[in-house]
C-alpha cells in the first residue's frame, strides 16, 4: 500500500473506517496500546490482545484502517 492510500475492505457493516500509521506499541502481559496517528498529529490510542498484535503482525510504522463501531463511542464532561 503506497502512502497516503486508504486499506478498504470489501465487506464491514460500517463505513466509519480511517486510515493511519501505527506510531508506538505498549506491550503489557495480556493486552497491548496501539498508538496511531490519523490525520495531522491526531493519536487514536486503541487497545487490542497480545494474541491479535500477532496475528495482525502489528508493528511501528505500518499503515492500518481504524474500524470504529459507534456503539462503543462515549463522551464525557464535567
Amino acid at each position: 500500500m503506497s502512502k497516503g492510500e486508504e486499506m478498504k475492505f470489501s465487506k464491514l457493516s460500517t463505513a466509519n473506517q480511517i486510515a493511519g500509521k501505527i506510531m508506538e506499541i505498549r506491550k503489557g502481559a495480556v493486552t497491548a496500546i496501539v498508538y496511531v496517528q490519523i490525520a495531522d498529529e491526531t493519536l487514536v490510542e486503541v487497545s487490542v490482545t497480545i494474541a491479535s498484535l500477532e496475528t495482525l503482525k502489528l508493528y511501528e510504522g505500518k499503515a492500518v484502517t481504524l474500524i470504529i463501531n459507534p456503539v462503543d463511542i462515549m463522551i464525557g464532561c464535567e
